[in-house]
Formats: structure tokens, C-alpha cells, sequence
């Protein structure tokens, strides 16, 4: 884009729009081959990602009782349990050749850590942009820059990443009360994020060991039975075993 005191290159001012939009596009929306593609209107197999076709997801939720006294010593701690009975079922569907099939189980326990904040509580001096809500500006504004500590306590100042502007209008953490930070076996994550750019984004399952009174048989288990009917093209026993 070329610009002087007099006049303004338009095309050039286009040009660097669709140069940012793209930009900003691949960084944060598309990761994987398939997503570039999809932008332009194309399509592709999921197998120039090397990567499997997920064929169903079920999102189910698992609930239990919370408080178990059992005796004087005991009586008042928090004793979570949950048993759950869950059916996930695949629609009928063509297979074009040979593979293998999988079925997934994730178990995601709240993400609520006790030390988290709301950002715009730790932030000083707040300014028209911070409060306002202006969608013009939420709009056009680049990401914003913050550290640990504006969401966290105790955080690290020196850990920085990005969120979009507005982001604490779109997202409230959940408030935790501070006496709860000492205490054992409650389902809440005690430490804030380390500098690790995946344990800032993914949630490990060991943040959560402390939660359970044992982890000799990890923190949950499954019993499956799986009910598959299959068509095939295939010729009869008696076709196969007269083979003229």
C-alpha cells in the first residue's frame, strides 16, 4: 500500500485488508489442511490430513451425590460419586473400503480452579473500551495482550497471551471462596497455569488426582457393550464353499 501527504492508494488499502483478514484467519481458525481448503469452497478427505472421520459425538452429562458423612471424623468432608449409565448410538453408514473403528470416551471434570479471577476485578485503571461494551470497537480491536496474574492469583506477570477484545463479557469464571484453596479432596484445580502454552489451553487429567482419595485404579472406569450390525456384500456359505 503506498500513501503520500495528497492521496491514498484504495486498491493497495484492500489489498492489506485481505492480506490481515487471511492472516489473522489461518493463525487463529485454520490449523489443519482441510480447513484452508473449506474457506475456498472446496472440499477435501480427511485422509490428506492422515487423520480419522469422526462419524458420531455424544455430549452427555454424569451427576451424583455430593456429601457423604459417614462418622465423626469424616462427617462434613466432600465425597463425590457417580455411576452412569450412557448410550451413544451411530446412524447407518456406507464404508467405502477397509478400516478399523474406534470408540472414544472422555471424562471432563469442571474446570474450575479456585484462584481465578474476573479480569476486569484485577485490572486498575479501567478505561471506556474495558467497560463500554462498544461493538465497534470489540469489532476492529487486534487481540489483547494480558498475563496470569490479570486472571489468576498469585499469577505470573511474566506469562503473557492473547484474548479477543471483550473476552470477560463473553466468559464469567466461576467464583470459588478463598477458604476452599487449603482444603483436600474438593473437585477444584488449587494452581494457576504454568508458562506451558498446552497447559494454558488443555485442562491435564493430574491436576485432578488430588481430588480423589486414590488413584491405584485412575479416576474412573468403564463397562461396554457394544450392539453392531454390519451389511455386507457377501456370498452365501453354500456359494462359497460351491465355487463353479
Amino acid at each position: 500500500m503506498t500513501t503520500s501527504t495528497t492521496s491514498i492508494d484504495i486498491m493497495g488499502l484492500q489489498a492489506a485488508y485481505a492480506n490481515l483478514h487471511t492472516d489473522q484467519e489461518r493463525d487463529y481458525f485454520m490449523q489443519r489442511y482441510h480447513d484452508v481448503i473449506s474457506s475456498f469452497g472446496g472440499k477435501t478427505s480427511y485422509d490428506a490430513d492422515n487423520r480419522p472421520l469422526l462419524v458420531m459425538r455424544s455430549n452427555l452429562w454424569a451427576s451424583g451425590y455430593d456429601v457423604d458423612g459417614t462418622d465423626q471424623t469424616s462427617l462434613g468432608q466432600f465425597s463425590g460419586r457417580v455411576q452412569q449409565t450412557y448410550k451413544h448410538s451411530v446412524p447407518r453408514f456406507f464404508v467405502p473400503e477397509h478400516g478399523t473403528m474406534f470408540t472414544l470416551a472422555l471424562v471432563r471434570f469442571p474446570p474450575t480452579a479456585t484462584k481465578e479471577i474476573q479480569y476486569l476485578n484485577a485490572k486498575g485503571a479501567l478505561t471506556y473500551t474495558d467497560i463500554a461494551g462498544d461493538p465497534v470497537l470489540y469489532g476492529n480491536l487486534p487481540p489483547r495482550e494480558i498475563s496470569m496474574k490479570d486472571v489468576f492469583r498469585s499469577g505470573d506477570s511474566s506469562k503473557k497471551f492473547k484474548i479477543a477484545e471483550g473476552q470477560w463479557y463473553r466468559y464469567a469464571p466461576s467464583y470459588v471462596s478463598p477458604a476452599y484453596h487449603l482444603l483436600e479432596g474438593f473437585p477444584f484445580i488449587q494452581e494457576p497455569p504454568s508458562g506451558d502454552l498446552q497447559e494454558r489451553v488443555l485442562i491435564r487429567h493430574h491436576d485432578y488426582d488430588q481430588c480423589f482419595q486414590s488413584v491405584q485404579l485412575l479416576q474412573w472406569n468403564s463397562q461396554v457393550k457394544f450392539n453392531v450390525t454390519v451389511y455386507r456384500n457377501l456370498p452365501t456359505t453354500r456359494d462359497s464353499i460351491m465355487t463353479s
